[in-house]
């Protein structure tokens, strides 16, 4: 009874990150076609409920996760995939933030601070930082590779191949991110445009 309910903590949590990532995915690339503070605002809106919901779904996650294998003779800590996932978790939180949805939260807080009208220069930057968008999809890279490793178990050669694997679609979300240049709000690129139509 005990295990069920501790697995059942663990799902739950694990549902509702997948989710929350979702929407930081979602908000963050919304953000990044803004033109004005208005869609801004309206494109970060679902973050408002990251603060809240992303700390949970930690908790429960790794909480019920690491009292399950605790309890649970099936499982060891001394695992591959055991030691893989906890780190995964130990990573983003602490190198990223990344299950904290910090990158959608932080375009929340300035989308609040702006005043109405077109993108200031710094918050059209802000809201363009490849950092920010790579930061988003890698948190979703590992949030997926981590419910694969809780679902399959793989020995200690399967968490190595899916280590790389999970490296190698990091290193493709981080190209993605970063080698498509947008010009800022009131360039020079999109005041020739203007001038040109």
């Amino acid at each position: 009874m005990v295990d069920a309910l501790l697995l059942f903590g663990h799902v739950v949590g694990v549902v509702v990150l997948v989710a929350g990532i979702g929407l930081e995915v979602y908000a963050v690339s919304a953000a990044s076609r803004a033109t004005t503070v208005a869609e801004l605002r309206l494109a970060v809106r679902p973050a408002r409920v990251l603060p809240a919901m992303m700390p949970l779904a930690t908790l429960l996650m790794t909480g019920c996760g690491l009292a399950l294998v605790a309890h649970d003779g099936e499982f060891r800590f001394g695992d591959a995939w055991v030691v893989a996932s906890i780190g995964i978790v130990v990573a983003i939180s602490v190198v990223g933030g990344g299950f904290s949805g910090r990158p959608a939260t932080r375009l929340l807080d300035a989308a609040d601070a702006a005043p109405e009208g077109p993108l200031p220069p710094h918050l059209a930057g802000l809201v363009r930082d490849p950092i920010l968008l790579a930061s988003a999809r890698i948190t979703a890279i590992a949030a997926v590779w981590a419910v694969w490793l809780m679902s399959v178990r793989p020995h200690a050669g399967g968490t190595l191949i899916s280590l790389a694997v999970a490296t190698l679609l990091s290193m493709i979300a981080i190209a993605g991110s970063v080698g498509r240049p947008v010009p800022a709000v009131g360039s020079d690129v999109e005041i020739g445009r203007e001038g040109a139509g």
